[in-house]
């Protein structure tokens, strides 16, 4: 009985050996995860008092890029430079838990993106400390 044991040992000791030095040698790797370029365009606006913010929920489909832009802010008395807050985060409630944000004047190109996955987030516009009256802004979010 023990030499059985012994023989069937050593064969798997040798048909280990053997499948270990054989071949050719070969790595795996993990494919890589691609975003997606943005392919939707939701536009949306609202009125912001001092101190104030609001927020606009969209959905992403699938991991892919995301571009936001503030692009235009009317009121009376807005001096020319002025700045809001601009956020991307997770609907938490009747509020946007923001993740990522920036300050922003209105204009064409994108002032906050990032690579996210598919889910419901939210962008965030608010006063950043210069308001001194309500404005209206309009704002677009581009993703996948």
């Amino acid at each position: 009985m023990l030499s059985s044991r012994v023989a069937v040992t050593l064969a798997c000791v040798a048909t280990f050996a053997a499948s270990a030095c054989g071949g050719t040698a070969s790595s795996t790797t993990s494919p890589s995860t691609v975003a997606a370029d943005a392919t939707i365009n939701e536009s949306f606006g609202a009125t912001i008092d001092v101190g104030g913010g609001v927020f606009y929920s969209f959905s992403m489909q699938s991991y892919g890029n995301v571009a936001v832009t503030l692009t235009a802010v009317t009121g009376t008395d807005l001096p020319d430079d002025i700045t809001l807050g601009l956020g991307i985060g997770r609907p938490s409630g009747t509020s946007c838990t923001t993740s990522l944000s920036t300050s922003a004047t209105p204009g064409a190109t994108a002032q906050l993106t990032g690579v996210y996955g598919p889910g419901v987030f939210c962008v965030r516009v608010y006063d950043a400390g210069t308001l001194s009256a309500p404005i209206q802004f309009t704002a677009s979010v581009a993703h996948s």
